[in-house]
């Protein structure tokens, strides 16, 4: 590296992991975060998407069922994904259920935490 490569790679980097996560968002295998698991699975926690909805926040480890009108599917969140980047719940909902962005944020289960 030359002396202007050499100082301009602290500056760039920021931007290129900035970029990178955001096309990562994009490409970010659905499976990482989790799995559909049948209707009748036992949910921790039951979500109601309206209109009005812009985000919802789950825990890593518990199964969620979200409600959407009068249909409703459940997704089984794996822990320790926490790093995963927020993505549109549109991407693990049935077709054509969600009609507008709904940012789904995962965090750490702290039962399953190691200190």
């Amino acid at each position: 590296m030359n002396m202007k490569t050499t100082l301009l790679f602290p500056v760039m980097l920021p931007v290129l992991l900035a970029t990178t996560l955001a096309a990562g968002a994009a490409e970010q295998p659905l499976d990482f975060a989790g799995n559909a698991v049948p209707r009748e699975t036992r949910a921790d926690q039951v979500i109601v998407i309206t209109a009005a909805t812009r985000h919802v926040n789950v825990t890593g480890g518990s199964v969620v069922r979200f409600v959407v009108g009068d249909r409703s599917f459940t997704w089984n969140f794996q822990n320790g994904v926490a790093h995963v980047v927020p993505f549109d719940l549109a991407r693990i909902a049935p077709p054509g259920l969600v009609d507008h962005r709904v940012t789904t944020y995962v965090s750490d289960n702290p039962l399953y935490q190691n200190n």
